[in-house]
Protein backbone atom coordinates (compact mmCIF):
# COMPACT_ATOMS: atom_id res chain seq x y z
CA UNK A 1 0.00 0.00 0.00
CA UNK A 2 2.93 1.90 0.91
CA UNK A 3 4.80 1.36 -2.26
CA UNK A 4 1.26 2.22 -4.63
CA UNK A 5 0.72 5.31 -2.87
CA UNK A 6 4.65 6.61 -3.31
CA UNK A 7 3.67 5.81 -6.57
CA UNK A 8 0.92 7.53 -7.08
CA UNK A 9 3.16 10.77 -5.24
CA UNK A 10 5.81 10.38 -8.07
CA UNK A 11 2.82 10.76 -11.09
CA UNK A 12 1.59 13.60 -9.37
CA UNK A 13 5.15 15.76 -8.91
CA UNK A 14 7.60 13.54 -10.19
CA UNK A 15 10.68 16.11 -8.82
CA UNK A 16 8.51 16.59 -5.15
CA UNK A 17 6.28 18.70 -3.87
CA UNK A 18 7.57 20.70 -0.63
CA UNK A 19 3.88 20.35 1.23
CA UNK A 20 1.61 17.96 2.53
CA UNK A 21 -1.84 16.61 1.31
CA UNK A 22 -3.78 13.51 1.71
CA UNK A 23 -4.52 10.50 -1.11
CA UNK A 24 -7.49 8.50 0.19
CA UNK A 25 -10.46 6.23 -1.00
CA UNK A 26 -10.85 4.92 -4.59
CA UNK A 27 -7.08 5.57 -5.43
CA UNK A 28 -5.99 2.33 -3.87
CA UNK A 29 -9.08 0.36 -5.80
CA UNK A 30 -6.26 -1.57 -7.83
CA UNK A 31 -5.15 -3.20 -4.93
CA UNK A 32 -8.28 -4.20 -3.48
CA UNK A 33 -9.08 -5.46 -7.46
CA UNK A 34 -5.97 -5.55 -9.74
CA UNK A 35 -8.33 -5.15 -12.66
CA UNK A 36 -10.09 -2.07 -11.09
CA UNK A 37 -8.67 1.51 -12.62
CA UNK A 38 -8.36 4.47 -10.54
CA UNK A 39 -11.30 6.87 -11.68
CA UNK A 40 -9.83 10.19 -9.81
CA UNK A 41 -7.10 10.88 -6.98
CA UNK A 42 -9.08 12.41 -4.21
CA UNK A 43 -6.83 14.78 -2.35
CA UNK A 44 -7.10 16.80 1.09
CA UNK A 45 -5.36 19.63 2.46
CA UNK A 46 -5.93 21.17 5.96
CA UNK A 47 -6.47 24.49 5.00
CA UNK A 48 -7.43 27.09 2.06
CA UNK A 49 -4.19 28.35 2.06
CA UNK A 50 -2.53 25.05 1.21
CA UNK A 51 -5.14 24.02 -1.01
CA UNK A 52 -4.37 27.29 -2.79
CA UNK A 53 -0.85 25.67 -3.07
CA UNK A 54 -1.58 22.30 -4.16
CA UNK A 55 -3.42 23.39 -6.90
CA UNK A 56 -0.57 26.33 -8.27
CA UNK A 57 1.80 23.47 -7.93
CA UNK A 58 -0.35 20.92 -9.94
CA UNK A 59 -1.06 23.72 -12.61
CA UNK A 60 2.28 24.53 -12.76
CA UNK A 61 2.86 20.76 -13.45
CA UNK A 62 0.98 20.98 -16.19
CA UNK A 63 -2.92 20.12 -15.13
CA UNK A 64 -5.76 22.13 -16.56
CA UNK A 65 -9.06 22.95 -14.58
CA UNK A 66 -12.05 20.88 -15.59
CA UNK A 67 -14.26 22.99 -13.46
CA UNK A 68 -14.54 24.08 -9.75
CA UNK A 69 -17.65 22.09 -7.68
CA UNK A 70 -17.76 24.61 -4.81
CA UNK A 71 -18.55 23.23 -1.84
CA UNK A 72 -17.38 19.64 -2.85
CA UNK A 73 -14.25 19.67 -5.06
CA UNK A 74 -12.06 21.27 -8.12
CA UNK A 75 -11.46 18.71 -10.55
CA UNK A 76 -8.30 18.89 -12.16
CA UNK A 77 -6.87 16.71 -15.48
CA UNK A 78 -3.51 15.99 -15.86
CA UNK A 79 -1.78 13.82 -18.28
CA UNK A 80 -4.87 11.57 -18.65
CA UNK A 81 -5.67 10.95 -15.03
CA UNK A 82 -8.16 13.36 -13.08
CA UNK A 83 -7.43 14.42 -9.94
CA UNK A 84 -10.13 16.39 -7.31
CA UNK A 85 -8.95 18.63 -4.80
CA UNK A 86 -11.54 18.38 -2.02
CA UNK A 87 -12.85 21.58 -0.46
CA UNK A 88 -12.99 19.66 2.83
CA UNK A 89 -10.67 21.54 5.45
CA UNK A 90 -8.52 18.97 7.35
CA UNK A 91 -7.59 21.15 9.92
CA UNK A 92 -5.26 19.58 13.15
CA UNK A 93 -7.03 16.47 11.98
CA UNK A 94 -5.65 12.93 10.56
CA UNK A 95 -5.81 10.16 8.17
CA UNK A 96 -8.21 8.30 10.36
CA UNK A 97 -10.60 11.53 10.39
CA UNK A 98 -10.68 11.94 6.49
CA UNK A 99 -11.36 8.38 6.34
CA UNK A 100 -14.40 8.74 9.35
CA UNK A 101 -15.78 11.44 6.21
CA UNK A 102 -16.78 8.22 3.99
CA UNK A 103 -19.54 6.48 3.78
CA UNK A 104 -18.72 2.96 2.71
CA UNK A 105 -15.85 1.04 4.66
CA UNK A 106 -14.55 -0.38 1.74
CA UNK A 107 -13.20 3.31 0.98
CA UNK A 108 -10.95 3.46 4.49
CA UNK A 109 -7.66 3.40 2.81
CA UNK A 110 -5.62 6.29 3.07
CA UNK A 111 -2.00 8.11 2.70
CA UNK A 112 -0.22 11.00 3.93
CA UNK A 113 2.49 12.60 1.39
CA UNK A 114 4.68 15.41 3.09
CA UNK A 115 7.72 16.69 1.06
CA UNK A 116 8.17 14.03 -1.55
CA UNK A 117 7.48 10.86 -0.05
CA UNK A 118 4.58 9.33 1.35
CA UNK A 119 5.16 9.15 5.50
CA UNK A 120 1.68 7.37 6.93
CA UNK A 121 -0.56 5.20 6.02
CA UNK A 122 -3.88 4.25 7.67
CA UNK A 123 -6.57 1.37 6.71
CA UNK A 124 -9.38 1.56 8.89
CA UNK A 125 -10.30 -1.88 11.15
CA UNK A 126 -14.02 -1.24 9.08
CA UNK A 127 -12.03 -1.77 5.78
CA UNK A 128 -10.08 -4.89 7.43
CA UNK A 129 -13.46 -5.97 8.26
CA UNK A 130 -15.03 -5.75 4.57
CA UNK A 131 -11.77 -6.86 2.70
CA UNK A 132 -12.08 -9.79 5.01
CA UNK A 133 -15.62 -11.15 4.93
CA UNK A 134 -16.03 -9.71 1.55
CA UNK A 135 -18.85 -7.70 2.80
CA UNK A 136 -20.08 -3.99 1.64
CA UNK A 137 -21.30 -1.92 4.58
CA UNK A 138 -21.47 1.53 5.63
CA UNK A 139 -19.15 3.02 8.16
CA UNK A 140 -20.81 3.66 11.82
CA UNK A 141 -20.04 7.02 11.72
CA UNK A 142 -21.60 7.47 8.65
CA UNK A 143 -24.69 6.37 9.91
CA UNK A 144 -24.27 8.36 12.98
CA UNK A 145 -24.30 11.17 10.77
CA UNK A 146 -27.54 10.33 9.46
CA UNK A 147 -29.28 9.36 12.39
CA UNK A 148 -28.35 13.11 13.25
CA UNK A 149 -28.33 15.00 10.40
CA UNK A 150 -31.08 13.00 8.53
CA UNK A 151 -28.18 13.72 5.42
CA UNK A 152 -29.81 13.90 1.85
CA UNK A 153 -27.06 11.16 0.78
CA UNK A 154 -28.60 8.33 2.20
CA UNK A 155 -30.35 6.76 -0.94
CA UNK A 156 -27.19 7.58 -3.29
CA UNK A 157 -24.84 5.39 -0.67
CA UNK A 158 -27.71 2.28 -0.93
CA UNK A 159 -26.95 2.79 -4.48
CA UNK A 160 -22.94 2.87 -4.05
CA UNK A 161 -23.25 -0.18 -1.93
CA UNK A 162 -24.93 -2.20 -4.49
CA UNK A 163 -22.57 -0.55 -7.45
CA UNK A 164 -19.29 -0.99 -5.30
CA UNK A 165 -19.98 -4.54 -4.29
CA UNK A 166 -21.06 -5.30 -7.89
CA UNK A 167 -17.53 -4.12 -9.05
CA UNK A 168 -15.49 -5.93 -6.23
CA UNK A 169 -17.79 -9.26 -6.45
CA UNK A 170 -18.45 -8.36 -3.09
CA UNK A 171 -21.65 -9.05 -1.12
CA UNK A 172 -23.74 -6.22 0.19
CA UNK A 173 -24.05 -6.56 3.50
CA UNK A 174 -27.61 -6.99 4.66
CA UNK A 175 -28.18 -5.28 8.37
CA UNK A 176 -26.44 -2.42 6.90
CA UNK A 177 -29.17 -1.83 4.07
CA UNK A 178 -31.99 -3.08 6.37
CA UNK A 179 -30.40 -0.15 8.66
CA UNK A 180 -30.22 2.36 5.99
CA UNK A 181 -33.97 1.43 4.41
CA UNK A 182 -35.23 1.67 8.30
CA UNK A 183 -33.87 5.22 8.91
CA UNK A 184 -34.94 6.31 5.61
CA UNK A 185 -38.54 5.33 6.05
CA UNK A 186 -39.20 5.01 9.99
CA UNK A 187 -36.87 8.60 10.84
CA UNK A 188 -36.67 10.87 7.95
CA UNK A 189 -39.73 12.90 7.47
CA UNK A 190 -41.22 13.07 4.03
CA UNK A 191 -39.44 16.44 3.43
CA UNK A 192 -36.21 15.08 4.68
CA UNK A 193 -36.72 11.51 2.23
CA UNK A 194 -37.69 14.02 -0.66
CA UNK A 195 -34.62 15.88 -0.46
CA UNK A 196 -32.80 12.54 -0.66
CA UNK A 197 -34.82 11.59 -3.43
CA UNK A 198 -33.70 14.83 -5.06
CA UNK A 199 -29.90 13.95 -4.58
CA UNK A 200 -29.77 10.77 -5.82
CA UNK A 201 -31.48 11.69 -9.07
CA UNK A 202 -29.34 14.75 -9.75
CA UNK A 203 -26.55 12.78 -8.54
CA UNK A 204 -26.70 8.67 -9.70
CA UNK A 205 -29.33 8.61 -12.22
CA UNK A 206 -27.98 8.91 -15.73
CA UNK A 207 -29.39 10.95 -18.20
CA UNK A 208 -28.35 10.17 -21.88
CA UNK A 209 -29.79 13.15 -23.76
CA UNK A 210 -27.85 16.87 -24.14
CA UNK A 211 -30.40 18.34 -22.22
CA UNK A 212 -29.09 16.77 -19.22
CA UNK A 213 -25.61 16.79 -19.45
CA UNK A 214 -25.40 18.93 -16.36
CA UNK A 215 -26.22 16.36 -14.26
CA UNK A 216 -23.84 14.13 -15.44
CA UNK A 217 -21.42 16.81 -14.46
CA UNK A 218 -22.94 16.91 -11.02
CA UNK A 219 -22.65 13.36 -10.73
CA UNK A 220 -19.21 13.05 -11.50
CA UNK A 221 -18.38 15.88 -8.91
CA UNK A 222 -20.20 13.82 -6.15
CA UNK A 223 -19.93 10.12 -6.77
CA UNK A 224 -17.01 9.87 -4.58
CA UNK A 225 -17.30 10.35 -0.57
CA UNK A 226 -20.76 10.79 0.40
CA UNK A 227 -20.56 12.97 3.22
CA UNK A 228 -20.81 17.14 3.10
CA UNK A 229 -18.43 18.67 5.42
CA UNK A 230 -20.01 21.33 7.95
CA UNK A 231 -19.71 24.47 6.92
CA UNK A 232 -17.09 25.55 9.40
CA UNK A 233 -14.76 22.33 7.80
CA UNK A 234 -14.70 23.83 4.06
CA UNK A 235 -13.88 27.26 2.00
CA UNK A 236 -16.66 29.37 1.86
CA UNK A 237 -15.64 30.21 -1.21
CA UNK A 238 -14.30 29.06 -4.62
CA UNK A 239 -10.31 29.28 -5.20
CA UNK A 240 -10.16 32.03 -7.65
CA UNK A 241 -6.47 30.74 -8.15
CA UNK A 242 -7.67 28.00 -9.93
CA UNK A 243 -9.75 29.83 -12.26
CA UNK A 244 -7.49 32.41 -13.32
CA UNK A 245 -4.33 30.03 -13.53
CA UNK A 246 -6.60 27.99 -16.03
Amino acid sequence: MRHHAQRLGRFLFPNGYEGEFFLCGGAFKPLIRKELLINDLDLWVRNRVEREKLCAALIARGATLLRDFHPYCMKLRLDGQIVEITYHNVEDGNLQDILNTFDLAICGLGARYHNGQIDEICISNECWDTLQHREMHVLESYYCLLLEQKHPSLLRTLHRMGQTANELQYEVHLESEHRLWDLYWNTYTEEERQRSRDLYFATIVTHQTHHHQEHLVRRAAASGYAPIPHFEQRDSLPLQLAFQAA
